[in-house]
């Protein structure tokens, strides 16, 4: 690994012969400068936030940028902070690593370079808008509350310096969110990889999308043995908040290509001599060789697992059941990214790109919350089972929709959704404390307590059920 300097640049005031060095910040937040070597920076801003990093590279062709921090005001000052430290202002490219807004924000301060991207970031950007209310009245509401935290803290305190900085952030942010600038989107796309000939310097570019969102690359640079990475995954984190690398998981709602993921990832693991340093998209967040590795490795094990499971007739709780991340993954138990929900989660997108099934549980959520006729609920369960339904089957999203119903204060419709998890899985003891909670929720008490008793009988240490008993049994008591 190379060595690299970091430093927090300074500028000197000279008052009556003597020196004091002051912070350079940028909209009150520290500005950072990372030397990667003669020709590469990063810069990002904040000592505790998790600011994007903006990459500079110098080539014969001029500046290549990779992502912007997404606050027009700071990447107006970032920019010219790059041309300071590079000594140069032809800025030639924007390379965007992914659609999120924390990335491609400030895209509109390098409308004068040609901005690439994966062809997806642009849908992404454009269909920001109808959200944007939601972001300024969720960043109103959040400032007000971090104005009224911050007198309660102690001056100086690092709690109190976290917040200021937060607060710092979420004030530009809502700044950007209010201004509502055109969106700038690549004017240059690709679909699979695409280089970039810049004369001195080569930037490969590698679609890698679909476990943080639809439109993430790596970047390969291989004159300076550095691989960015965007979003996507870390193995160390800097900080308590590791914001955008907090998980690595495929997501349901964004599309997935797992064999091109696989055959592009182990093109770049394949470098491995060549590679000197990989950078997440944030500061915060560190990834290591071993790190990657690992974490293609496990996307390979479960893509290879799930297609053997379903061309053997295997259903998706199999899949759920043999592949948790404790028992099968137990070395990444503990690792940046990963997490029980993180693993159900890939593993039913999987599933889904295996076998092309929807998911009974969201289908049924929807008939009942729409009235559907009880004859439809009852056909879609009977499908359970079946070589050729259309659905997919899962106790745990019966069970979570199950409370969605529940937490909105529609105790029948969760009822309807235990009942048929309860039928699905006789022999889970969950399932009938869920149907116990429900029912309780809609007076049916004696039903309420068959359905904990039944649960204890599975399960006689349950304390969500011993819990419960007492608690009516206290109530009977009382009355």
């Amino acid at each position: 690994m190379r060595s690299r300097i970091m430093l927090s640049v300074t500028l000197c005031l000279f008052v009556l012969g003597a020196t004091s060095a002051v912070a350079e910040t940028v909209a009150g937040l520290p500005v950072h400068i990372d030397k990667i070597n003669e020709k590469a920076i990063r810069v990002w801003i904040g000592d505790t936030i998790s600011s994007t990093n903006t990459v500079a590279i110098a080539t014969e062709e001029g500046l290549i940028i990779i992502d912007t921090l997404g606050l027009p005001e700071v990447d107006r000052e970032l920019r010219a902070i790059i041309a300071r430290e590079l000594g140069r202002d032809d800025f030639k490219y924007l390379i965007n690593t992914h659609e999120h807004g924390d990335h491609v924000g400030g895209n509109g301060i390098y409308a004068d370079c040609t901005i690439v991207g994966h062809e997806l970031v642009a849908a992404s950007m454009t269909g920001r808008d109808e959200h944007r209310q939601g972001v300024v009245d969720w960043l109103t509401r959040r400032i007000a509350e971090q104005e009224t935290e911050l007198t309660q803290l102690e001056s100086g305190s690092p709690e109190a310096t976290r917040m200021q900085e937060d607060l710092a952030h979420n004030r530009l942010e809502l700044t950007a969110a209010e201004a509502n600038a055109k969106p700038f989107p690549p004017t240059k796309t690709f679909t699979d990889r695409m280089t970039l000939d810049c004369g001195d310097t080569t930037f490969e570019l590698y679609y890698i999308g679909g476990m943080h969102s639809a439109s993430d690359i790596a970047v390969w640079v291989p004159e300076h043995g550095l691989l960015m990475t965007g979003d996507t995954m870390a193995d160390t984190w800097l900080t308590d908040t590791p914001g955008c690398l907090a998980s690595f998981m495929a997501r349901s709602g964004i599309p997935h290509d797992f064999p091109l993921w696989l055959e592009n990832w182990n093109h770049l693991l394949a470098k491995k001599n060549e590679i000197e340093l990989i950078l997440p998209g944030h500061w915060n967040g560190e990834l290591s060789y071993a790190g990657a590795e690992a974490r293609v490795k496990y996307v390979e094990t479960l893509w290879t697992a799930t297609n053997k499971a379903y061309k053997s007739g295997e259903d998706m709780d199999y899949m759920l059941a043999e592949y948790q991340l404790a028992s099968h993954f137990p070395e990444l138990v503990d690792s940046p990214g990963f997490s029980a929900r993180n693993n159900y989660s890939t593993v039913v997108e999987m599933w889904v790109e295996c076998s092309g099934q929807e998911s009974a549980a969201r289908a049924i959520y929807a008939l009942v919350d729409e009235g559907g006729e009880k004859s439809a609920v009852q056909n879609l369960v009977a499908t359970h089972g079946t070589p050729s339904s259309p659905y997919y089957f899962s106790e745990g999203e019966f069970n979570a929709l199950g409370y969605q119903f529940l937490q909105t204060d529609r105790a029948d419709q969760a009822v309807v959704l235990f009942r048929i998890n309860a039928k699905l899985y006789p022999e889970s003891w969950n399932v009938y404390d869920s149907l116990g909670e429900g029912l309780l929720a809609t007076g049916a008490r004696d039903e309420a307590i068959a359905m904990y008793e039944r649960s204890l009988e599975l399960n006689p240490e349950s304390p969500s059920g011993l819990d419960a008993l007492e608690r009516i049994r206290h109530e009977d008591s009382v009355n």
